[in-house]
């Protein structure tokens, strides 16, 4: 099960690609809370990062449809 925070990045990411900077303002999390949560989801692989944004992949976009049942 994701946590709050891990749905909260994948909600975000679902709309548009987004960087680390504009995650962290959106969510208003600690630089190293939002760490520990993309560390998490890219280990999950539901994120994915190009060097500069984040997008959220196919399982992320299946995890989120599965959230909303």
């Amino acid at each position: 099960m994701l946590s709050g925070n891990m749905l909260k990045v994948l909600q975000m990411l679902s709309e548009r690609e987004m960087t680390f900077s504009e995650l962290k303002k959106s969510t208003r999390m600690s630089e190293k809370m939002l760490e520990s949560v993309v560390n998490s989801l890219k280990d999950r692989d539901y994120i994915a990062d190009d060097g500069e944004k984040f997008k959220i992949t196919e399982n992320g976009k299946e995890m989120i449809k599965k959230t909303q049942l």
